[in-house]
């Protein structure tokens, strides 16, 4: 029994010391996931897509820096009252994260960093059909002089998360904190988003 146990815990450390990168390495990873996202003064939240590429450089064994780019459709669901209609305020951005990744143990980081974010289409969803905001907003501004809503072209975000990595593959759960305004119009609100993909890490030398 305790030669089992033994055979076990050297299978178990060999298995641990293949799955952690060493230091310098340097991988990119192409991935797609699902966003469960939300304004902070909408009624619901939406499912969307999101998908990207991200590479790693590895500063020591358990501690890297990271990058990438995702495009990520944000939004909410807005339930308004008669005679407004409900309707689904629909936004992509192109996000850009920085990352410093802790792994705490092998294949498992923790993660946290600071994500700018440039919009690139914001509509607005209803029964009747789709509409382009800033179009809105630019005819609503003709017609009361003085007033330019706008919804604003860059955001910045906290995203936090955690990852595991098995065979080259990884999981990645992230919650994106926005700090900035969505648009100047009404009381401030912004976007909260929970990020789920997977990815697939490729190996480059250097």
């Amino acid at each position: 029994m305790k030669k089992l146990i033994l055979t076990l815990i050297v299978v178990l450390m060999a298995v641990a010391a293949m799955a952690q990168r060493r230091e310098g390495t340097f991988t990119v990873q192409p991935k797609v996931g699902l966003n469960v996202s939300t304004l902070t003064d909408a009624d619901k939240t939406i499912a969307d897509a999101c998908f990207g590429m991200e590479a790693e450089y590895m500063i020591t064994d358990m501690f890297s820096l990271s990058a990438g780019v995702m495009v990520s459709n944000q939004g909410g669901k807005y339930n308004e009252d008669f005679p407004s209609p409900k309707y689904t305020a629909d936004l992509d951005y192109a996000n850009i994260p920085i990352m410093a990744n802790v792994y705490v143990l092998p294949g498992l980081a923790l993660k946290a960093g600071v994500q700018p974010g440039f919009r690139m289409k914001a509509k607005m969803k209803t029964d009747n059909g789709s509409y382009d905001i800033d179009e809105f907003y630019a005819l609503y501004s003709a017609v009361s002089p003085g007033e330019e809503p706008k919804v604003y072209k860059f955001d910045l975000a906290i995203p936090v998360g955690i990852s595991y990595e098995y065979n080259n593959v990884v999981l990645d759960a992230r919650y994106n904190w926005g700090l900035l305004k969505v648009e100047n119009l009404g009381p401030a609100y912004y976007n909260r988003v929970f990020e789920v993909t997977l990815g697939y890490k490729f190996d480059l030398d250097l």
